[in-house]
């Protein structure tokens, strides 16, 4: 039997002109990992995720600090029944009296902590934040959607905005709720480090 030749392809030559496509090139960071095509892209993303761990850390101040205010707020409402027992007693009178008033003094303040901080309804410069309930609940629905859809329309304005929000509630909400927090601390700490002081000057001297 004649031997069967195998018939194989020549690969045809390219065309004369037309120049074979090269393969794209990644561009490569100093680490020597890929850098994204789209930067701004992946910059407004960045700048998103650290306005959004920004804003979760202010609430866990937030939650903090109103959980401490109802501990005193607790531990102060124990207090005052217990020292008006004692003061009838000649001894106790003085340090359950102190006691008493200091107990009312924390929790005063602690209440001031909790309570929703708000203003007139404009920034003292007179500008509004469109972002925060306080300033918004002062305007009507066609007045808002008049002020803040420009705002929203517009990347660098609403950037803006989330700033100064972020301002707004360190210096309105945060800053206060910490100040009236250490107040009602140094009252429950110094009243009923007087009290015991008093208590133990009656007891000794009488």
């Amino acid at each position: 039997m004649a031997a069967v030749k195998k018939l194989t392809k020549k690969p045809r030559p390219a065309k004369a002109g037309k120049p074979v496509p090269k393969a794209k090139h990644k561009v490569v960071s100093p680490a020597g990992l890929p850098e994204p095509g789209d930067k701004k892209h992946w910059a407004a993303l960045f700048r998103g995720q650290i306005v959004a761990t920004t804003i979760h850390k202010f609430s866990g101040y937030v939650a903090l600090t109103d959980q401490k205010a109802q501990g005193l707020i607790f531990m102060n409402s124990i207090l005052i029944p217990v020292a008006m027992n004692w003061i009838e007693d000649p001894g106790y009178r003085v340090g359950a009296f102190i006691c008493i008033v200091t107990a009312i003094l924390s929790i005063v303040a602690a209440m001031i902590c909790i309570y929703p901080k708000c203003r007139a309804g404009r920034k003292p410069d007179g500008t509004l934040n469109l972002l925060h309930y306080g300033d918004i609940a002062k305007l009507k629905e066609y007045e808002f959607l008049d002020e803040f859809l420009p705002v929203f329309n517009d990347m660098t304005l609403l950037s803006e905005a989330a700033a100064k929000d972020i301002h707004d509630a360190a210096r309105r909400i945060i800053r206060p709720k910490l100040y009236w927090l250490k107040l009602s601390y140094i009252i429950f700490f110094f009243g009923n480090l007087a009290a015991i002081s008093g208590t133990l000057y009656a007891i000794w001297y009488y």
